[in-house]
């Protein structure tokens, strides 16, 4: 059975690292660019047989598209492009840091609510280094964990497949409002990675059994 296309909006460096992983799980990648011409350097970096075009032709390629854009930027360009995201399966794994909403809502709502009413948002990838993604196991042997949440269990059971297929361990934190705890972890992942190892930006979370 064909696996699904995938579309990342950005070129940043979760945007290669995560696209390579997934394209060497054996997905058809599609990148989205404001200017995609400028990015001869990044697209040779990702491999070529992955595609670099404008956001609109990105989104239309991918069957999931993953956001990896700023998140200062997330909202305007998911209300821009609602359209053609409504409907499709959307990965959020953009952190609000000190932008996070004041409502107590989880920056992935956000994006949900900038799409519309069939939105199919999943906040995943957000508690992760770019530089794991080379590394699905960590010192131990054990596969890192990739946190997701989301209202959609069809969208929630693709996102854990995906995660599946790029070595890591899909742990499931609930509905989209509960990932405001993602939001937060990121912070204190970053200070804790810079205390305790060095800002290696290769250490994980890990849940482990009582």
């Amino acid at each position: 059975m064909a696996k699904p296309r995938i579309a990342i909006l950005g070129t940043g460096n979760m945007a290669l690292a995560l696209g390579k992983s997934i394209m060497a799980a054996g997905h058809f990648i599609a990148y989205g660019s404001r200017r995609p011409e400028t990015k001869n350097d990044f697209h040779e970096a990702a491999g070529t047989e992955s595609r670099i075009w404008g956001y609109q032709a990105a989104i239309d390629a991918g069957e999931i598209v993953i956001i990896t854009l700023p998140y200062k930027e997330v909202a305007a360009t998911a209300r821009k492009f609602a359209e053609s995201l409504s409907g499709k399966i959307v990965i959020d794994i953009t952190n609000p840091f000190a932008a996070q909403p004041n409502n107590g809502q989880s920056g992935a709502q956000v994006t949900a609510t900038a799409i519309g009413e069939d939105a199919r948002v999943v906040a995943a990838f957000k508690t992760n280094f770019a530089a794991t993604f080379e590394q699905p196991s960590d010192s131990t042997g054990e596969p890192r964990e990739v946190h997701y949440a989301g209202d959609d269990e069809e969208a929630m059971t693709a996102v854990e497949e995906l995660i599946k297929e790029i070595g890591f361990k899909p742990i499931d934190c609930g509905t989209l409002a509960e990932a405001v705890v993602l939001d937060h972890m990121v912070p204190l992942m970053i200070r804790l990675d810079a205390t305790e190892h060095a800002s290696s930006h290769k250490s994980s979370w890990r849940i482990t059994a009582p």
